[in-house]
């Protein structure tokens, strides 16, 4: 364990072996650092968070502060990231705005620079958030996916898993798993052909997911209709079928 002489470790914090902490970064009251973790200098790591094993965080970032809603004040929430993720500089993760509540980020997640987490978010496994992406309250975004720069995402958004959202979108809707989005206001362009491949879908798989997400694109059908369509002329795949699912499950809509 290395420990920089001037940061500030509470007495109450439990670091886990061969963390490193860099000079002039603070670790709160309760916090938990896993094995081989490393802090960068100038982090801030509030009360109450848990940071897994063999994740790296880099200078200048702030974890586990206050969210930004006008009158909420000492309640006891934590943030929890798990394992191997990676937080660049400048990042922002805020606490749950609700007792005994947290915001979390899972394992292999790479934030980058100024990409800001707001409270009650739950972020999933290999999940990519490029530089200066601002996720509003209570956001879910699965598995996989991955939010390139500079996106605006309202709250209590869902981002589905293995989708991609393109630079500079507004989001204020759902964005269906397996896809593509971009714009503003975002809108649907088709599947995540790369991260398809990458992720290792086999090919009917792939041109299923294709014809179902050009069935939920057609500006003839209603939502409805196409899931209609997806469920009579395309074999059922998981993930056809977790698709589905999730359409209709979507509270706010999903981005067409």
């Amino acid at each position: 364990m290395i420990i920089h002489s001037n940061s500030e470790i509470n007495s109450s914090a439990e670091l886990g072996k061969d963390v490193r902490v860099g000079p002039f970064s603070t670790i709160g009251p309760g916090v938990t650092i896993g094995d081989r973790t490393e802090i960068g200098p100038n982090v801030y790591i509030d009360a109450g968070t848990s940071v897994g094993a063999d994740c790296r965080i880099f200078h200048g970032a702030s974890i586990g502060g206050d969210p930004q809603i006008a009158g909420v004040r000492d309640i006891i929430s934590s943030v929890t990231i798990d394992d191997k993720t990676t937080v660049r500089e400048f990042v922002t993760v805020h606490r749950s705005a609700k007792e005994n509540e947290k915001t979390t980020i899972g394992k292999r997640c790479l934030l980058m620079a100024y990409a800001h987490i707001a409270h009650d978010c739950a972020i999933g496994d290999d999940v990519v958030l490029v530089n200066a992406t601002s996720l509003s309250g209570h956001i879910i975004v699965e598995d996989r996916a991955f939010i390139s720069g500079m996106i605006g995402a309202h709250q209590f958004v869902r981002f589905g898993k293995l989708s991609m959202t393109g630079g500079m979108s507004r989001i204020v809707k759902d964005i269906l798993p397996f896809s593509t989005v971009e714009g503003n206001p975002a809108r649907l362009i088709g599947t995540n052909s790369i991260g398809l491949k990458r992720a290792g879908v086999a090919p009917a798989v792939r041109s299923g997911l294709k014809k179902a997400i050009s069935f939920i694109m057609h500006d003839e059908l209603n939502t409805t209709q196409a899931i209609k369509r997806i469920e009579e002329e395309i074999e059922m795949s998981d993930e056809i079928r977790y698709l589905v699912n999730f359409v209709n499950q979507s509270d706010r809509g999903i981005i067409r």
